[in-house]
């Protein structure tokens, strides 16, 4: 019932009660009045007790309603106050920045959905706060994760560049071991920077697909014959069902791919002079999973969660390697633009499995 709905039944309910109180305790007045003069002798005095009537129950009745009318503000008062007094406690808690002060709401009039829709709001300011609160977090951690990046490959083409300089690579054989040095390291910034603006883009929805439909053996083929001609450490093998058709941004899902390889080849054990990677392309309830298996360092259970959070790196050994740290932030990016899902497992024998899970050609949505 709506508090207007209540109010107008509060008052209306409250004068039939007094009226009627009135109405009774007038009856019993002018019974007592009239008794005496039962008979010929009421006649003869109708109006001497009518006259008593009237002003006995009048008074009666203005006495009545006024008390009615002190209850009926009385309780009016107490039933409005009450929510708003409750409403400005929460407010002033809000205000004071504690987020976590909870509104009680009950009933189903007006104040009732006015406290729901503030404890909303008070929810939603909450989660915003904490949002950003993880975002200056984040953001405070990218920067010191980038200057540490950038610090090394800038430090050592300083040095090598000052060797150079100072006569330190005296003959043509070390200037160009220190050129070679140096290109190296400008590359891996080339590198960074380039994941640096792809991952922003990525996060803002300003890069757009260019999907077309791909045969996926032959494209997981082609990607990793690529690879293989220009890193011969790693060993590829790959399993996949025929007529299996992605709907997919060749570029970009081909650099998901890489990461993968390079990833592989990054951790590999130290004993291993080759990184084998098994790729397995096969249905799973009409969509397609690609799967890579590796043999390598493997990564411990409880950093599986994190793995594709930005500059992650699960422990110190495989914290020694090189790298953006973006490589799997951006592939979870691109993965996800496509409508499709990646995890990552781990293998009882060592090294880890990463899974991709992407709409088949047939399933795609237009």
């Amino acid at each position: 019932m709506s508090l207007r709905s209540k109010m107008i039944a509060q008052n209306i309910t409250a004068i039939l009660i007094f009226n009627a109180i009135s109405i009774f305790f007038g009856f019993l007045i002018f019974w007592f009045t009239a008794a005496p003069y039962i008979g010929e002798r009421l006649r003869e005095n109708a109006g001497n007790i009518a006259a008593r009537y009237f002003i006995i129950s009048g008074f009666l009745a203005f006495f009545l309603t006024g008390i009615g009318a002190l209850w009926v503000i009385s309780s009016t008062v107490r039933y409005v106050t009450g929510p708003l007094q409750r409403l400005k406690r929460a407010a002033t808690e809000i205000r004071d920045g504690n987020l976590g002060y909870e509104l009680i709401v009950s009933g189903h009039d007006e104040f009732t959905e006015l406290a729901a829709c503030f404890e909303q709001m008070r929810i939603r300011l909450k989660d915003s706060m904490r949002m950003q609160e993880k975002s200056e977090t984040d953001r405070r951690d990218m920067t010191a994760y980038i200057a540490h990046d950038l610090k090394t490959p800038i430090t050592s083409i300083i040095g090598y560049s000052e060797g150079i300089l100072d006569n330190v690579a005296s003959t043509p054989e070390k200037i160009r071991e220190y050129a070679a040095v140096i290109k190296k390291k400008a590359k891996s910034l080339e590198s960074l920077t380039e994941d640096l603006s792809l991952l922003s883009k990525l996060e803002n929805a300003q890069l757009v697909l260019e999907r077309r439909e791909e045969d996926a053996g032959a494209f997981v083929s082609e990607v990793a014959a690529e690879f293989s001609q220009n890193e011969p450490d790693i060993e590829l093998k790959i399993n996949f069902e025929p007529d299996l058709t992605f709907f997919i941004d060749r570029e970009k899902m081909a650099r998901v791919l890489l990461n993968i390889f390079q990833n592989s080849v990054k951790y590999k054990k130290p004993e291993q002079t080759v990184s084998k990677l098994n790729l397995t392309l096969s249905s799973q309830n009409g969509d397609i999973l690609l799967s890579a298996e590796d043999c390598g360092m493997g990564i411990k259970q409880n950093d599986l969660p994190y793995v594709f959070d930005r500059f992650f790196r699960a422990d110190s050994s495989r914290g020694k390697q090189s790298g953006s740290g973006l490589g799997l932030s951006i592939s979870r990016q691109i993965v996800n633009l496509h409508g499709g899902k990646i995890w990552i497992t781990g293998n009882l024998s060592g090294g880890i499995t990463i899974n991709i899970l992407l709409p088949a050609f047939k399933n795609r949505e237009e």
